[in-house]
């Protein structure tokens, strides 16, 4: 898993004159049979320049090696940057696809994952019990524990009766003012945790009477924050706690997809800051008025671009209808448009559930919400 910084610290790097092999690959499961991934490796090195393939040839032959030799570790795809003349390697396995591609450059080609940051939630795990608290936070499909809180003084309970029944009750008080402050602990370190992983969404996880102390006390600007609650055991692992907290997370991206769509509609047809249909979206698209792009997934759409100004359209034109050169025909605008989302940094969301998807291909299949 990476984030923000890893990614400022790979464009801090000093390159100088070297060029650095930037490798982005699909290996799910149905690639790797027989090794699919591997052809299309060197499908993209047969697209590089010669000079570069020479210069890179020992990175490229090291990347060949990787993929060939340590295929069973492989999640859905990976990205590779490696710099021999550097000694610089770094590895990342994703849990989500990525578009093929193959870079040879003077600085590592991190725009993608940039992408990934600014378009997929980070979701933050909070497992709590009366005595530790465990942070976990979820991205890319992956899990990953960030630290234990644990509070060994919390005394255990005892029963008493008979004459001992006061002091029983003394005892349970001693035992709930050491519980509230092992909370208020927890809670006060998972607020600097969130703040510093810019995680906006949580799950809390937990015994139900752990929960429920918690959510007595916690406060609304973390408890806003919540999507989902799951019942966990204290010691499961991260594994196991991720089985659990999918489900919330995929049905609350669902509840947000459809939230989106409407959202969508609603303003086109009020004409508030919204558009829908390729044509009007690329318009805004130029303009580099759009917040959000809004896409239908596998949606596609033919049109024709221009080789000069990168001017887009569904209708039939020999000239670009902006600077007059010769345009090019396309099977995919929707390609195009999200290329021109994420270079003016927009956020891009791809809506997969069937309902909302077939509801937002009546309205043209892609839309924006605009900045202004």
């Amino acid at each position: 898993m990476f984030d923000r910084k890893d990614l400022e610290e790979l464009e801090k790097i000093k390159w100088n004159d070297t060029l650095v092999v930037s490798l982005f690959l699909n290996v799910s499961p149905q690639e790797r049979k027989k090794q699919a991934y591997i052809s299309k490796f060197k499908n993209l090195v047969k697209s590089i320049t010669e000079e570069n393939y020479n210069t890179c040839k020992e990175d490229i032959e090291k990347i060949e090696s990787f993929l060939q030799s340590d295929r069973e570790s492989f999640k859905k795809s990976i990205v590779i940057y490696s710099c021999t003349k550097k000694d610089f390697w770094v590895r990342y396995d994703l849990n989500v696809e990525v578009k093929d591609n193959l870079i040879i450059d003077k600085t590592p080609f991190t725009s993608p994952l940039f992408d990934l940051l600014d378009n997929y939630q980070k979701y933050g795990v909070l497992l709590v019990d009366k005595r530790a608290a465990r942070v976990f936070q979820v991205f890319l499909g992956d899990i990953e524990e960030y630290g234990m809180v644990e509070h060994e003084d919390v005394p255990g309970k005892h029963k008493k009766g008979g004459w001992f029944a006061l002091a029983e009750k003394r005892y349970e008080r001693h035992i709930d003012y050491h519980v509230k402050n092992h909370l208020k602990d927890v809670i006060e370190r998972f607020g600097d945790f969130l703040k510093d992983k810019n995680i906006r969404r949580l799950i809390v996880a937990g015994p139900d009477e752990a929960i429920s102390e918690l959510m007595n006390i916690i406060p609304d600007e973390i408890k806003q924050k919540i999507v989902g609650r799951a019942n966990i055991e204290k010691y499961a692992s991260k594994e196991e706690v991720l089985q659990k907290v999918l489900p919330i997370i995929e049905e609350y991206e669902k509840s947000k997809e459809k939230e989106t769509v409407s959202e969508l509609i609603i303003k086109t047809l009020k004409n508030q800051s919204a558009v829908t249909g390729i044509d009007d979206t690329l318009k805004y698209l130029r303009d580099r008025r759009v917040m959000k792009l809004v896409i239908a997934k596998d949606y596609a759409v033919e049109g024709f671009i221009c080789e000069n100004c990168g001017f887009a359209t569904t209708q039939h034109i020999e000239c670009c209808m902006e600077c007059g050169n010769c345009v090019i025909k396309t099977d995919n605008l929707i390609e195009k448009a999200t290329e021109m989302a994420i270079e003016q940094s927009a956020l891009v969301e791809v809506v997969k559930e069937e309902k909302d998807r077939q509801r937002l291909l009546q309205y043209g299949g892609i839309g924006a919400f605009l900045r202004f």
